[in-house]
């Protein structure tokens, strides 16, 4: 599955948020990523309808959490952000009525929205691979060794 861009913004600013003390410039942030302003102020302004952000005008303004980063799961802000978070449409489907696929693939999703939600934003925040790093477990996969035919 692969997130949409503006799911992908908008967990990177929470992110920068969760680091952070207090509000932050999209401006600033837009440059510092690299990325385009005005679609950074559209994924902040869905962050706020949300509820995870907050936006204040002003000098001192900008947009910060509106919550703390151990109350927000990465599923939380997933289920939010992606529009129609399903796998396929199956609706259209000549073979729906005789498949199975649309549960398997449903259960899948499940599980992956199940992952996100064992993580919150100060999990994921942390700076530094080694404050946070479950991959880090997993054994390397082995190597199969080839051998030339004598």
């Amino acid at each position: 599955m692969q997130l949409t861009q503006h799911t992908d913004f908008g967990l990177r600013l929470l992110i920068v948020l969760a680091r952070k003390d207090g509000p932050i410039s999209l401006p600033a942030f837009s440059a510092q990523q690299g990325l385009s302003y005005h679609h950074v102020a559209k994924v902040a302004q869905a962050l706020v309808q949300a509820g995870f952000a907050m936006s204040q005008r002003g000098r001192s303004g900008g947009i910060a959490l509106a919550l703390p980063a151990h109350q927000i799961t990465v599923g939380d802000v997933v289920r939010k952000l992606e529009r129609g978070l399903r796998l396929a449409d199956c609706a259209t489907c000549a073979l729906r009525e005789d498949c199975a696929l649309s549960s398997v693939l449903a259960e899948a999703l499940e599980a992956f929205l199940a992952v996100l939600d064992r993580y919150t934003l100060a999990d994921v925040s942390r700076e530094g691979v080694a404050a946070f790093a479950p991959w880090a477990a997993i054994p390397p996969a082995p190597t199969c060794a080839v051998t030339e035919p004598s």
